[in-house]
């Protein structure tokens, strides 16, 4: 019995830090809970999501003091417990942090619902919302937002972060297929949300192609992603605006928001595809926000390995702009984490000591042997890879 006592006491640390690093969204991001066979998957022309497919999903909710009902109006991609990113474009006609209500771990939601959220779906209050400094509302130029959660949300069973490319991914690579997910309109002209959680598979579109003259005529660019299909009939709509753009990482078999939905004409129409906000150009924006360490933990943990790819995405070639139909915008309803703690030191050649001392350091030995088991050494090769990073981590300035 007391052999055993050791052990047992090794087995609740290491069980209570393992669910406190869980707790505080430290784990691996864009890792997705559960999903739908492959290959049925074609959100317009979508289909339901399984719970836990998306797990960094968040609905954006308008709340209305005089009723106490929350209204869905946009989606949002969750980043850590403190913070989630979304398109600016949500706050323009609202820009009060109790204007809103956060949920997360939804596959279900309710249009102008007064209950409260019921696990294991959590609801947040808004405490900052920060808008790119040089949006530009009537252009959708850097449509890309930042909110801070109060009190920060756990990560649990249905509630994950999502991935953030590296700075050395560059643009969104051509041709790859990709993800979409939100609770925005089934149809164009449908005029309500979706209850149930959408995804679709789309394709990323060259940006020249979505530049041309029969598509979007001069009005995208080098900071967008385009995703979709030229005949239309799958795309995101009202709603999803704020939503990620997710693309898996073969390497590290995550998944990457490489952009934010942001704008389109009408919804799955032919050679009008959605019109997104690339993440890639604005990693020094977030970092500037919420902080570099911040950043490095919702990127990728792992680098990428050495591959043959395609070349990335040119910039669109300049072309004259010209007035189109309106853009397909929402409607308004009426302490950061630290990095893992370093290894501990190689013990230097012992000295003369009680027996009681070499006991304490065996006991924090194993403790430590413990927990990388039960993490699966997750954050030990995570930590490695923050350290290599920080040193190319470029200067902090803001992308216009």
């Amino acid at each position: 019995m007391v052999e055993m006592l050791p052990t047992a006491v090794l087995l609740v640390l290491a069980v209570s830090v393992v669910a406190k690093d869980n707790a505080t969204c430290d784990g691996p991001c864009g890792l997705r809970f559960r999903q739908n066979p492959q290959g049925s998957g074609r959100i317009v022309g979508g289909q339901d999501a399984t719970i836990g497919a998306w797990p960094w999903m968040v609905s954006l909710q308008v709340f209305t003091s005089h009723n106490n009902r929350r209204y869905h109006a946009c989606g949002g991609t969750l980043l850590n417990s403190h913070w989630l990113l979304t398109a600016a474009h949500c706050f323009v006609s609202k820009k009060k942090v109790y204007d809103w209500r956060l949920i997360f771990g939804a596959r279900e939601i309710v249009y102008g619902n007064d209950k409260p959220a019921k696990p294991p779906q959590q609801e947040r209050y808004v405490e900052k919302i920060i808008m790119h400094e040089k949006y530009v509302p009537s252009l959708e130029h850097n449509d890309i937002a930042l909110v801070k959660i109060t009190p920060p949300v756990p990560c649990g069973q249905f509630i994950g972060t999502g991935c953030l490319p590296q700075f050395r991914a560059g643009p969104p690579r051509v041709p790859q297929a990709c993800w979409v997910a939100g609770w925005g309109f089934l149809k164009e002209k449908a005029y309500r949300i979706a209850p149930t959680l959408q995804e679709a598979r789309v394709n990323l579109i060259d940006l020249d192609l979505c530049n041309s003259t029969q598509w979007y005529n001069g009005r995208i660019r080098s900071t967008n992603a385009c995703a979709g299909y030229p005949e239309g009939k799958i795309d995101t709509c009202q709603g999803d605006s704020g939503g990620p753009l997710m693309c898996r990482d073969n390497v590290a078999n995550t998944y990457v928001v490489v952009g934010i939905t942001s704008w389109g004409v009408g919804c799955a129409r032919a050679k009008r595809p959605g019109v997104y906000t690339a993440t890639w150009p604005y990693l020094n924006w977030i970092a500037s926000k919420i902080g570099s360490n911040a950043l490095h933990m919702a990127q990728l943990p792992t680098p990428p390995r050495p591959t043959s790819q395609a070349p990335p995405a040119r910039p669109p070639s300049a072309r004259p702009f010209i007035p189109l139909p309106p853009l397909h915008l929402d409607l308004d309803p009426n302490p950061l984490p630290t990095p893992p703690p370093p290894p501990p030191h190689p013990p230097t050649a012992p000295s003369p000591i009680t027996k009681r001392s070499a006991n304490v350091l065996s006991f924090a030995k194993r403790l430590q042997q413990l927990i990388e088991i039960l993490k699966g050494k997750t954050f030990s090769s995570a930590k490695g890879y923050y350290e290599m990073e920080t040193t190319d981590l470029p200067e902090l300035t803001a992308v216009s």
